[in-house]
């Protein structure tokens, strides 16, 4: 069994070539858009794949509202 790092996120984050929060840095994504980012790369690997798909759902529709209200 491969020993944690503390520094190291949990392995739903960690599949793939690059951590999730290490993506998220690398293309300077904002919270919301960084969260949308996170819930849908954990969908189907921690707990319930919908709860996080509406997660994301929620955050991006957020980022919508938000960036719509700077528009005016």
């Amino acid at each position: 069994m491969k020993q944690k790092n503390i520094t190291e996120g949990p392995e739903y984050y960690q599949r793939g070539n690059i951590e999730v929060w290490d993506f998220i840095r690398d293309q300077n994504l904002n919270y919301h858009l960084g969260n949308v980012i996170k819930y849908i790369c954990r969908a189907g690997y921690k707990d319930n794949d919908l709860k996080d798909l509406k997660k994301a759902a929620h955050y991006l529709l957020n980022e919508i509202e938000n960036r719509t209200k700077s528009d005016c």
